[in-house]
């Protein structure tokens, strides 16, 4: 059986955790006997589990789930600042699922440096399909993390001079006010600097989109192409840069529309279906068609929830818009009512 990295991640994470139905422990057993080294990736993830349970009690699993989050997080943290011989990647798959479940897994990829190079340490909190992770900075700034998306930064220069993260997806960031060290979000398109605010970055490569929404204080967008060209926004601005057209467009806007998704809840106002649809894909990984693309045109208000599965989203559509559906090959097409 062949299963993505990001797929066998979570589905380790959630096995190993207690959270797996007996569904996910079959194929879960069915990837292990596939190979030896499915075997010994898996063990080593048991191992480092186990290692952790000393620094939780059974008392502080059943708290606050961001709590626990922020426990462990610092937890490693520490032990990533102590270990000076061996060079690694760090890398946890926090995983937030609505309905609330809580799932968490990490494992250490050992490198053996270069002569004359750095170690490189380095920090990945992923958030797989259908899932929102949330994550706190070694700084205390907060992160959400939209489905199918990640933050990376490096652990043993973060919040010295500077506080840099990569992002590949959709996040929202919180961040801890500190003028004397600039924070910066950094993507494939464009970067954000800011000192303390709290605002939406949206990047998935595939794309070639990039769009930011600001809720308080400032920030300023730099694109990464030959203009450099920067602007900056003040609260309820958006921005966005399409890579197939000239320069930076900003409107003003409701931020609430694109920060919802923190809370399980897809938000639209006056949204087209090719929207609506753009988003189900991100979230139930599953590829929609329209048996007419004139359909796409269709505008829809309202909200659409993470809790809901895909059937339940198709249901509003077809009462919504009058359009039916049917599902083929892990497919869904979309058809107007006669």
């Amino acid at each position: 059986m062949k299963i993505s990295s990001d797929k066998i991640d979570n589905l380790i994470a959630r096995c190993i955790s207690g959270n797996a139905s007996a569904e996910e422990i079959n194929i879960l057993n069915d990837w292990l006997d596939n190979s030896s080294e499915n075997k010994k990736f898996y063990k080593k993830n048991v191992e480092v589990w186990e290692k952790s349970n000393g620094w939780l009690s059974d008392s502080s699993v059943k708290q606050d789930k961001f709590e626990l989050q922020k426990r462990l997080t610092s937890q490693l943290a520490k032990q990533i600042r102590h270990t000076k011989r061996i060079s690694f990647v760090y890398k946890i798959a926090a995983i937030l699922v609505i309905p609330i479940t809580f799932a968490i897994s990490f494992y250490f990829l050992e490198q053996k440096p270069s002569a004359g190079d750095e170690q490189t340490q380095i920090c990945e909190i992923a958030a797989p399909k259908g899932h929102v992770s949330k994550c706190i900075l070694p700084d205390g700034s907060e992160v959400w993390i939209n489905t199918n998306s990640s933050i990376i930064y490096h652990t043993n220069s973060f919040n010295k001079r500077v506080r840099e993260v990569e992002l590949n997806g959709e996040a929202y960031f919180e961040v801890t006010k500190n003028n004397a060290k600039p924070f910066m979000v950094k993507t494939e398109i464009a970067n954000i600097n800011v000192t303390g605010t709290s605002f939406n970055v949206k990047a998935y490569p595939k794309e070639k989109v990039f769009e930011t929404v600001l809720a308080e204080g400032s920030i300023e967008m730099e694109l990464n192409n030959q203009s450099h060209q920067k602007v900056k926004l003040v609260p309820g601005e958006r921005a966005i840069y399409e890579e197939n057209k000239k320069g930076i467009s900003i409107e003003k806007t409701e931020a609430d529309f694109y920060t919802s998704w923190r809370n399980g809840e897809i938000l639209f106002k006056d949204a087209t279906l090719n929207d609506l649809i753009k988003e189900l894909e991100r979230i139930y990984d599953i590829k929609f068609h329209l048996k007419n693309p004139s359909l796409g045109e269709f505008r829809f208000r309202g909200m659409f929830s993470y809790n809901a599965n895909l059937i339940e989203a198709l249901e509003k559509i077809k009462r919504t818009a009058g359009i039916n559906y049917y599902i083929e090959n892990k497919e869904v097409w979309l058809t107007k009512n006669n």
